[in-house]
């Protein structure tokens, strides 16, 4: 028996459902490490979720890490593929644009991307270890990766998740616009592959390059 508090609060939640975005992950090796993106899609309004399994070890993203999820896995919807092919395939008859994370040169920040702009986006993201597949890289419509000023040359899997539709949700329901190229730090380059760059630090940031160097 559903309280009408309760119906209430799912009819506010499903008028608030994004129905056109979708998160694609693909070959994702640890189920928590899904469940925990799940959490992000349920918060960011994303109902629709496509797995798609094809050298690791298929798991049922309503059993798997319930926990991990916050239980929001009760509450979307998943489709499950079989390799890759199978999957671009039924995305791109779907309508989807398939936007993909990778740390490629090619990419672009994912800032800089007009996402209000497309109707169907599909935000792609692959295995823990080794990426997005080459097949889906050649089938993407949009490689981006997200700006970032550390050591580390990416995040994490659900933080990945995470950002991105923080991203999305910013442009699509907020209004944000897209940022400019010329705005995303280390677009220029390394600080410190030139003598006139490394120059410019201020005594601070020469310090720390200073310690860092001893390591």
């Amino acid at each position: 028996m559903v309280t009408e508090r309760r119906k209430a609060k799912l009819t506010r939640i499903a008028a608030l459902r994004d129905l056109a975005a979708a998160v694609v992950l693909e070959d994702i090796h640890d189920p928590h490490n899904a469940a925990a993106s799940f959490r992000s899609c349920d918060a960011f309004g994303i109902q629709t979720v496509h797995l798609i399994f094809e050298q690791e070890k298929p798991f049922n993203p309503r059993r798997e890490g319930k926990k991990t999820s916050g239980h929001t896995n009760k509450w979307l919807d998943f489709h499950i593929h079989h390799g890759t092919d199978k999957a671009i395939r039924a995305l791109k008859e779907a309508g989807y644009t398939l936007i993909a994370t990778r740390v490629d040169p090619a990419a672009k920040p994912l800032p800089t991307l007009d996402l209000s702009a497309i109707e169907r986006p599909a935000f792609v993201f692959g295995n823990e270890h080794r990426g997005i597949s080459e097949t889906m890289a050649q089938a993407a419509d949009h490689l981006v990766w997200l700006p970032m000023v550390g050591m580390a040359e990416s995040f994490n899997l659900s933080v990945s998740v995470a950002l991105t539709l923080a991203e999305y949700f910013g442009q699509k329901r907020l209004g944000r616009a897209p940022v400019p190229e010329a705005r995303i730090p280390g677009l220029q380059g390394d600080l410190t592959d030139t003598a006139e760059t490394a120059a410019a630090l201020d005594a601070a940031h020469a310090a720390l390059l200073a310690r860092w160097l001893e390591k």
